[in-house]
C-alpha cells in the first residue's frame, strides 16, 4: 500500500513541478521543492505512525537549515543588485 501511495504522489508532485516550470520559473519550482523536504518526515510520523529517530531529526534540520540558507543567500543578492543599481542610477545623472 505504501509503495502505491508513494507513485502516486510522485506522479503528482512531478506534474506540479513541470507545471511551475512552465508557469512560473525553475526557481521558483526549486524553491517549492526545498520547502517540502522537511514535511515528508513530520507527514510520515503522523500519518504512518512513524519513530521520529536521530537520522530523521538530523534530516529535517539539514533541510531547514538549507532552505534557510537559500532564502538569506536571495536576500543577499537582491540587496546587493540593488546597491549596483542605485550607485548606477546616481553616476548617470
Amino acid at each position: 500500500m505504501t509503495l502505491i501511495w508513494i507513485a502516486v504522489f510522485w506522479q503528482l508532485f512531478s506534474i506540479g513541478a513541470v507545471g511551475l516550470i512552465f508557469e512560473v520559473s525553475s526557481l521558483f519550482s526549486n524553491s517549492i521543492s526545498v520547502v517540502g523536504l522537511p514535511i515528508v518526515p513530520i507527514a510520515a510520523i503522523f500519518f504512518f505512525h512513524d519513530k521520529m529517530s536521530g537520522v530523521k531529526g538530523i534530516s529535517m534540520v539539514l533541510a531547514i537549515w538549507g532552505f534557510v540558507s537559500y532564502v538569506y543567500q536571495f536576500y543577499v543578492d537582491d540587496k546587493n543588485s540593488r546597491v549596483v543599481k542605485k550607485a548606477v542610477d546616481e553616476t548617470s545623472r
